[in-house]
C-alpha cells in the first residue's frame, strides 16, 4: 500500500458552507490534524461546482477551473499539482488521503482554487469568497427558493460620510500610534475602523469587508470573536449579541463601528477628545503592545528635538533639491461690501500662500493684496533643512534660512517682533524648542481661520487670524519631563488641520561635546536691526554650559543695545538647576538661577532674578522705580478626582521688589478638563501692590486687582463652538467681553455658522453669520456681519488648494490645505525581471495600500495604473513608507523591499517605486547521521543568507527535523545550519548550498541536510 493510502487519524468536524452570504443545503467534513485544517477537495469542488474529479484508488485528482484552458491535475504520489502550464511541489503533510477523499490543507486549497477560505472551528463554518465567477453563483438565489432556507441577509450596505470625516491622533499610553486614523462622526456616535485599529494595537482580528465580516479572537484563543455587518450581529467566547444597525457599517475597506461598542467588545476604554481630535487607547488589562511600546521607550529616551518617529531601519531615499518646481499653492479669494451710515465699501482681495524648490533651495511665499492697501504684502524664504547636519561644511548647519524670518525669543531681553528680512544659520533640530525651557508657536494663519492650542491636552489658548496673516503663542513654559503641543487649525469653509510637537526636557538634552548653536540677523520694516547668537555646550553627562550675545534698538542709541550672557545647567536625577549671568553693554547685569522637579503628578519650576546696577533691556524696560528682583513659582499637573473628569491645573505665583521698597505679587491659575468632547479652561490672575513706606509715616498704600478668563472649545466637523468671557473681580465685579463662534454641518457637505462679539465698555456688539461648503475641490463661503454702529457687511470667500503630481503632470485641486505639508507619489509594480524598475509590460498593481511610519495606512490606495498620491506628510520630519502586503490581491505577492524612509519638503513631490515579486516557501528535513543511524532532528536553525551575508529568513526544524521557511523573495541565496550552532554542536557534514529563488511563486521542496557530529 502506497504511502499517500495509509490511514490518518484526524479528528472531523462537519462544517457548514457560506458563500456569498447564502447557506449551502449540504456540510462539509473536515479534518483538523496538527493544528491545520484540512478540507476535502473533491466534495468542495462538487458543493461549488468546479469541474474537478477525484480518483481515491489512484491518489489523484484531474479537470478544469472554470474553462478548459485553467487545467488542473493533483497527484499525490509525485506530491505535484499542476494548474495549466505551472507545475508546482507540496509538502505530502499537507495534503492527505482520508476517508475517500483526498483532503488539502485550507491555504494551500485557497492558493490553487479561485477561491478564498475562511475556517472558523468554533462557529463550525467554512465561508468561500469566490475570486472569480463561479456557475454556483448563479444558482444561489434559486437554491434558497428550492431548499425553504431563510435567504441571507442583504447585501451590506456602504455608507457614504465624507461630510463627517475626522483624522484623529491615536495615542497608547505615551506613544502615539497614528497621527492619521480615519472616523466618522454620526450624530452622536464616533465610527472608528476596526481593522485598522486591531493592527495598529496588534489584536487578531481581521476584517473582510467585502462581506462586512469580522473574525478573529481577543487576546486568548478561547475568546473568539466574530462580527456580522449585514446582520448586526457580534459573538463573543461563542454568545452572539445583536446592536443597532447604525453603529455599524462598511465605509471604503475597513468595517467602521461605534466607538461604544468596541469599548463593550474589546479589553480597552476609548477616550475621545474631539475638540484636539485625540483618540486615547486606555487598556483595562495588559496588552502585549504595550509591553513591546515600554521597552522601545526605555531604550530609546530621545531628547529634546529628537524626531518622536522611530526609525524603522528603512533605506533612505535621496530628494536632490530642483532649480524650480511646481509650488503647491493655498490660495483664498474674497470680496466684500461694508455698508455704515453715510459710508458704502466694496473691496476685493487674494491671498496665496506657495511652496517648492526654487534655484536649490526650499521656497515658500505669502502673498496678500486687496484694493485697499497701496502695495501687496510678500514674505518671502529661502533655505535648506537637513536633519543630519549636512548644510555649511564645517558648521555642519540642519538649517540655512533666508528672507522673512522670526528670530528666536530671549526671555527678559529681547520681546518677539514681526518678522523681518534677515538670515539664520543653526545646527539644532528644527523642532527644538526656541530656548531652554521656554517655546514660542507662530505660523502663517490665513484670514478667516482660528488655531487652537492645548498643552498635554489641556486647553491653553485660542487666536483667530491677524491683520498680518500669522498667529503667535509667545514664551510658553516647558516643564521637566514630557511637554506635547497639540494646534488645531480651522478654516472658514470646515478645513481642519493639526500640528502635533512633543519635547522631552530631562538630562538627554545634550551629550558631552556636543554643541549646539543659533545665529540669526533680522532687520524689520522700521529700519530697526536685531542679533541673537545661542551656544549651548554639553560638558558632562550631567552640566551643560549656554551662552550667547544678543543685540537689540535702544531709543535714542544709535548703536542700539547688547548683551553677553553665560549660564549653567545641571541635571541631577528627577532636578534640574539653571543659573545665568547677563551683562548689559551700558552697564548693569542680570542673575537668574533655576530649579525644576516633579513632586507626583506635578511639575514644579523655582525662578530667582536678581538685577543691578540699574540694568534696563527691551523686556524690562527701566522705570522710575528700578525693578530690583523677581521670585517666581510655577505648578502644573493632572489630579482625577473619583467620579469626575481628570483636572488639568496650572498654578504661578510671582512677587516683584522694587528699589524703593515697594513690592508686586501677581498670581494666575488655570484649570482645565474636557467633558463630552468639550474641553473648557478657566484662569484666574491676581494683582497685589504694596507702595513703599515713606520715612516716619508709616506702612504705604495697596491696590488689589483680579480678573479671568473663561474659555470653551468644541470642535468637530458637526458641531464647533469656541467661547471666550473675560471678567474682573476687583476692585469691581464686572463683565468685560464675551465672543461666542459656532459653527454646525448639515448634509451635503454644507456648515452654517454664527458668532457674538460685545465689549461692555464700549457698548458695541457684533453678530456674525454665514454659510459655506466644502465640495472635495474647492470651498466657498458667504458671509455677514451687523454691528450695534449699524454697520453691515457681506463677504464671499473662495479656497483653492492647487497641487501637482510629476508623474502624470496632472494638477489637482482641493479645499483641504497642501502648501504646509509634503507628499509622494507611489508606484507599485510586478517586476518579473527583479531589476526594480517598472520594464514596458510589467503589469501594474492595484489598490494597494501604504503604513505610514510603522502606524495608520494612508488613506489614499493605488488606481487601476498602479500609482497613488499620498499627501499631507508633515514636512521636515522623516517619513518611513511600506507597502502593506496584506493589501495585495495575490496572497503570495509581496514587496521586493521592506520600505523606504524619505525627507518630505513643502510642497515637493517625491516619485517613489515599488516593486512586487511573487514569494515562494522552501522545505526540507534536516537528518543526523550517528552511529550508522539516520533520524530527524529537532530544534535546528536554519538560515537563508543574501550575498551579502545578511539573513534573509530563517526557522527551526520540529521534532522530527522538518523546516518551512515562509514568504521567501526571489534571488540568490545561500541556505545554510546556523554556524554558530554547528560549532557549538560540533556539527559536521554539507552545512550550507547556494539557491536561487525563482519569481514564479514555485514551492521549493526537499532542501534536505544530513549532518553528522564530528566529535
Amino acid at each position: 500500500m502506497p504511502a499517500w493510502a495509509q490511514p490518518i487519524p484526524a479528528r472531523t468536524v462537519a462544517l457548514t458552507v457560506e458563500v456569498d452570504g447564502h447557506e449551502l443545503p449540504d456540510r462539509v467534513s473536515a479534518a483538523v490534524e496538527s493544528g491545520q485544517v484540512l478540507l476535502p477537495l473533491g466534495a468542495l469542488a462538487q458543493m461549488l461546482t468546479l469541474a474537478i474529479t477525484v480518483s481515491a484508488e489512484k491518489g489523484r485528482a484531474s479537470g478544469y477551473l472554470l474553462s478548459t484552458a485553467r487545467s488542473f491535475s493533483l497527484d499525490l504520489a509525485t506530491s505535484t499539482v499542476r494548474i495549466a502550464e505551472r507545475e508546482m511541489t507540496f509538502d505530502a503533510r499537507h495534503v492527505v488521503m482520508i476517508g475517500g477523499d483526498i483532503h488539502v490543507a485550507s491555504q494551500m486549497l485557497a492558493k490553487w482554487l479561485p477561491v478564498a477560505l475562511e475556517v472558523d472551528l468554533p462557529a463550525k463554518r467554512l465561508r468561500v469568497t469566490p475570486r472569480l465567477k463561479l456557475p454556483l453563483q448563479e444558482r444561489l438565489a434559486r437554491l434558497d427558493t428550492r431548499t425553504g432556507r431563510v435567504p441571507a441577509a442583504p447585501p451590506v450596505s456602504r455608507r457614504d460620510l465624507e461630510a463627517n470625516l475626522l483624522l484623529l491622533q491615536l495615542k497608547l499610553d505615551e506613544s502615539t500610534l497614528s497621527d492619521g486614523l480615519n472616523a466618522y462622526k454620526d450624530g452622536h456616535e464616533v465610527l472608528l475602523p476596526l481593522g485598522e485599529l486591531a493592527r495598529l494595537l496588534t489584536l487578531a482580528i481581521t476584517v473582510n469587508p467585502e462581506q462586512g465580516s469580522a473574525q478573529g479572537y481577543v487576546l486568548r484563543e478561547d475568546r473568539d470573536f466574530g462580527l456580522s455587518v449585514a446582520q448586526s450581529m457580534a459573538r463573543l467566547g461563542g454568545r452572539e449579541q445583536y446592536f443597532e444597525s447604525r453603529l455599524a457599517t462598511v465605509i471604503g475597506d475597513d468595517v467602521y463601528v461605534s466607538s461604544r461598542l468596541l469599548t463593550h467588545w474589546l479589553p480597552i476604554d476609548l477616550k475621545i477628545d474631539l475638540a484636539s481630535l485625540q483618540l486615547r487607547v486606555v487598556p483595562r488589562v495588559k496588552l502585549p503592545l504595550q509591553e513591546r511600546l515600554a521597552r522601545q521607550n526605555a531604550a530609546a529616551r530621545l531628547g529634546v528635538g529628537k524626531p518622536e518617529v522611530q526609525d524603522l531601519g528603512y533605506p533612505r531615499v535621496p530628494s536632490p533639491y530642483r532649480l524650480a518646481s511646481a509650488p503647491f499653492i493655498d490660495q483664498t479669494f474674497g470680496s466684500q461690501l461694508r455698508l455704515a451710515p453715510n459710508h458704502r465699501e466694496a473691496k476685493a482681495s487674494y491671498t496665496a500662500y506657495l511652496t517648492g524648490d526654487l534655484i536649490g533651495m526650499e521656497a515658500s511665499a505669502y502673498l496678500s493684496a486687496s484694493r485697499d492697501k497701496a502695495s501687496p504684502d510678500v514674505r518671502v524664504t529661502l533655505g535648506r533643512q537637513d536633519p543630519d547636519g549636512g548644510l555649511l561644511g564645517p558648521l555642519h548647519a540642519r538649517s540655512a534660512v533666508a528672507g522673512h524670518i522670526n528670530l528666536p525669543n530671549v526671555p527678559k531681553i529681547a520681546s518677539s517682533r514681526p518678522s523681518g528680512v534677515g538670515l539664520s544659520v543653526s545646527n539644532r533640530q528644527p523642532n527644538q524648542p526656541t530656548s531652554f525651557d521656554r517655546h514660542s508657536l507662530r505660523g502663517d494663519l490665513p484670514p478667516g481661520w482660528d488655531v487652537t492650542v492645548f498643552y498635554n491636552n489641556a486647553l491653553l489658548g485660542y487666536q483667530q487670524a491677524r491683520a498680518d496673516g500669522r498667529y503667535a503663542f509667545e514664551d510658553l513654559p516647558l516643564s521637566i519631563g514630557l511637554n506635547e503641543f497639540r494646534l488645531v487649525f480651522n478654516g472658514p469653509l470646515g478645513q481642519v488641520r493639526v500640528e502635533n510637537l512633543r519635547f522631552l526636557l530631562d538630562a538627554s538634552h545634550l551629550k558631552p561635546g556636543e554643541l549646539l548653536y543659533t545665529a540669526a540677523h533680522q532687520r524689520a520694516k522700521d529700519g530697526d536691526g536685531r542679533t541673537v547668537a545661542q551656544l549651548d555646550l554639553g560638558l558632562t553627562s550631567s552640566i551643560a554650559a549656554n551662552a550667547a550675545w544678543i543685540r537689540t534698538p535702544k531709543l535714542g542709541s544709535a548703536n542700539g543695545q547688547a548683551f553677553a550672557q553665560l549660564g549653567l545647567r545641571g541635571y541631577w536625577s528627577s532636578m534640574i538647576f539653571n543659573s545665568q549671568l547677563t551683562m548689559a553693554r551700558s552697564g548693569g547685569a542680570l542673575v537668574d538661577l533655576g530649579l525644576k522637579t516633579r513632586l507626583g503628578a506635578f511639575a514644579v519650576d523655582l525662578q530667582h532674578s536678581q538685577l543691578q546696577g540699574g540694568f534696563e533691556s527691551e523686556a524690562l524696560p527701566g522705570r522710575a522705580d528700578p525693578l530690583r528682583q523677581t521670585n517666581k513659582l510655577s505648578v502644573n499637573g493632572v489630579i482625577s478626582p473619583k467620579g469626575l473628569p481628570a483636572l488639568a491645573l496650572a498654578l504661578e505665583a510671582t512677587r516683584e521688589a522694587f528699589r524703593s521698597g515697594a513690592s508686586q505679587v501677581g498670581a494666575t491659575g488655570r484649570v482645565s478638563t474636557q467633558i463630552d468632547g468639550t474641553s473648557l479652561s478657566n484662569s484666574l490672575r491676581w494683582q497685589w501692590a504694596q507702595a513703599a513706606r515713606a520715612a516716619n509715616v508709616g506702612p504705604g498704600g495697596s491696590a488689589l486687582s483680579a480678573g479671568g478668563s473663561l474659555q470653551a472649545s468644541r470642535r468637530v466637523l458637526e458641531l464647533g463652538l469656541n467661547a471666550q468671557l473675560d471678567y474682573e473681580l476687583r476692585p469691581r465685579t464686572a463683565l468685560q467681553s464675551f465672543t461666542l463662534n459656532a459653527d454646525h454641518s448639515l448634509r451635503g457637505g454644507y456648515r452654517l455658522n454664527a458668532g457674538l462679539q460685545h465689549q461692555v465698555s464700549t457698548g458695541t456688539s457684533l453678530l456674525l453669520a454665514g454659510v459655506s461648503q466644502n465640495l472635495g475641490r474647492y470651498g466657498f463661503a458667504v458671509n455677514g456681519s451687523l454691528s450695534s454702529r449699524r454697520e453691515l457687511t457681506l463677504a464671499v470667500q473662495l479656497f483653492v488648494a492647487l497641487g501637482r503630481d510629476p508623474r502624470g503632470g496632472t494638477w489637482s485641486a482641493e479645499a483641504q490645505p497642501l502648501a504646509g505639508s509634503g507628499a509622494v507619489s507611489v508606484q507599485a509594480f510586478v517586476d518579473s525581471n527583479l531589476n526594480g524598475v517598472r520594464d514596458p509590460g510589467e503589469e501594474p498593481v492595484p489598490n494597494a495600500g501604504f503604513i505610514i511610519n510603522g502606524g495608520g495606512r494612508h488613506p489614499n490606495r493605488t488606481n487601476s495604473a498602479g500609482v497613488a498620491f499620498l499627501g499631507r506628510l508633515t514636512a521636515g520630519q522623516f517619513a518611513d513608507i511600506a507597502l502593506d502586503n496584506n493589501t495585495l490581491d495575490d496572497p503570495q505577492w509581496r514587496a521586493l523591499r521592506p520600505g523606504v524612509r524619505v525627507l518630505p519638503r513643502p510642497g515637493v513631490v517625491e516619485t517613489i517605486d515599488f516593486a512586487v515579486v511573487t514569494a515562494t516557501e522552501i522545505d526540507g528535513t534536516v537528518h543526523l547521521v550517528d552511529k550508522g543511524k539516520r533520524r530527524g532532528i529537532g530544534d535546528a536553525k536554519i538560515e537563508l543568507v543574501d550575498a551579502q551575508g545578511r539573513v534573509q529568513a530563517s526557522t527551526t526544524s520540529s521534532p522530527d527535523g522538518y523546516y518551512l521557511l515562509h514568504q521567501v523573495l526571489p534571488g540568490r541565496f545561500t541556505l545554510r545550519i546556523a554556524p554558530e550552532q554547528a560549532a557549538k554542536l560540533g556539527l559536521g557534514g554539507v552545512l550550507s548550498r547556494a539557491l536561487v529563488v525563482p519569481n514564479n511563486g514555485d514551492f521549493i521542496n526537499g532542501q534536505d541536510f544530513e549532518l553528522k557530529r564530528m566529535r
